[in-house]
């Protein structure tokens, strides 16, 4: 390993989908931005991650660095079902898949409630909790069967017609 003088936090990008019944869809997204990412380790641990690479820098650029990265997560992950790849040698892609099956989001990814600079949320890939597929038709915290009765009749008091006069309740 050849010296390097400085030591940079990268930036990460996170998103996330939750589901309190089908584990494969309640995961974290995460992208760890490293420019020319070399011999990149991860430590993955249920509570923590912990990320190193270096960065080559170009000739005439003393920019030869590394990057170590440390997140202690809000709550467990799984870390042997959890995916990683590099991508065109830039940036680190992890998908964590959460321990707990909840169909509510984590309030943050970290366990301290601190601001880090460094932690965005990547709104590429961000879904609101409501509009993921599970969720097919969520209006106002009820999830709508057009075969639950008690729902029609619900709807009927209300003055709609049955699911027909679901569009006005949205109003």
């Amino acid at each position: 390993a050849f010296e390097m003088s400085n030591v940079i936090t990268p930036e990460v990008l996170w998103a996330q989908r939750s589901s309190d019944s089908d584990p494969k869809r309640n995961y974290l997204l995460l992208t760890i931005g490293v420019r020319d990412c070399e011999s990149p380790k991860l430590d993955l641990k249920p509570g923590y991650l912990e990320f190193t690479a270096n960065s080559p820098g170009h000739v005439g650029d003393e920019s030869a660095h590394s990057y170590r990265l440390h997140i202690d997560f809000y709550k467990d992950i799984i870390p042997e079902d959890s995916l990683n790849k590099v991508a065109n040698g830039q940036d680190y892609f992890l998908k964590l898949y959460k321990k707990d099956l909840d169909s509510e989001y984590w309030p943050r990814l970290t366990k301290e409630k601190l601001k880090y600079h460094f932690i965005k949320t990547d709104f590429d890939k961000w879904v609101d909790e409501d509009e993921q597929e599970e969720h097919v038709a969520e209006d106002n915290g009820f999830n709508f069967d057009p075969q639950d009765e008690s729902l029609q009749q619900l709807l009927r008091q209300s003055g709609g017609g049955g699911l027909e006069g679901l569009e006005d309740l949205k109003g």
